[in-house]
């Protein structure tokens, strides 16, 4: 797959264990032109991994794609606001003249029981992971429509988005939302040669849950190895998944860059299970 001369937006980019950066990383290898766009986030928020070298977010991801040779763009904005999205996408295609590709990898989580979940905690989810999903797709289709320009969107969603979790409901909700969405977005859009569709990862070994690295970090400090502490913090999934392990954010970001490339151009509208056989298994 080849992706010269193509630009792609990846949201929800500011990570450094995040599936966001490993998919503007794929792309960024793959020769195409990359727009990194995030929620400014203060250093506070960052994992202690994070800051212990320095990472500064979407900055951290453009310095290292620009390193390699790659054309990268960093842009500042909340998905949970359709302003900042316009803003991003015109800031975007004044930049580069043009959009090919969106990639909506943002994301926020919450757990709480229904009855325990305030208003605050489910307006978050809700806005960042539907909301969010829809201002982006809505932005670029209509910046595809204008140009008469085929393309693709990806959206993130999730295995908890085809079956319900125990105290995960504003997530469930929101990704159930998310997979609604790509496939009426994904008929709406296929007349104008523009695909649409969702990837649904199971557990990754990314910083998603807040939790998952505090207690990576505690298992480390307690002396396990790297992959000792991974498998511990994942254990719960793990014996849930089928191939036994969590997946690595290098392996859904081939499936996203899949899914954009025309080998496969005549998928659309699907909802693709990235879970280690997880969902087969259930």
């Amino acid at each position: 797959m080849r992706f010269d001369g193509r630009v792609v937006l990846v949201t929800g980019a500011s990570r450094r264990n995040g599936l966001g950066r490993a998919i503007a990383w794929r792309f960024g290898c793959e020769g195409a032109k990359v727009v990194v766009g995030a929620r400014p986030t203060d250093s506070a928020h960052f994992t202690d991994e994070e800051r212990a070298v320095g990472w500064e977010g979407i900055s951290s991801i453009v310095s290292e794609l620009r390193e390699h040779g790659v054309d990268a763009l960093g842009l500042a904005a909340d998905v949970t606001s359709s302003g900042d999205v316009d803003t991003l996408v015109h800031t975007a295609t004044d930049t580069f003249g043009h959009i090919d590709f969106l990639v909506c990898a943002s994301g926020a989580f919450s757990r709480a029981d229904v009855v325990d979940t305030s208003d605050e905690d489910w307006d978050r989810v809700i806005r960042t992971n539907l909301y969010g999903t829809f201002f982006c797709c809505r932005a670029v289709a209509r910046h595809l429509l204008q140009r008469s320009s085929k393309g693709a969107i990806v959206n993130i969603s999730s295995r908890s988005g085809k079956m319900g979790d125990p105290s995960t409901g504003a997530y469930c909700a929101s990704k159930f939302g998310v997979n609604g969405l790509t496939q009426s977005l994904a008929l709406e859009l296929a007349p104008h040669g523009i695909r649409v569709n969702a990837v649904c990862p199971g557990r990754f070994a990314t910083d998603l849950n807040p939790d998952w690295s505090l207690k990576r970090a505690e298992y480390g400090s307690a002396g396990m190895t790297q992959e000792e502490a991974l498998r511990a913090v994942h254990a719960d999934a793990i014996k849930a998944i089928p191939l036994g392990r969590v997946g690595e954010v290098s392996e859904l970001a081939s499936v996203v860059t899949f899914l954009c490339s025309d080998e496969a151009s005549y998928l659309t509208g699907q909802c693709i299970n990235v879970d280690g056989g997880r969902l087969t298994a259930h």
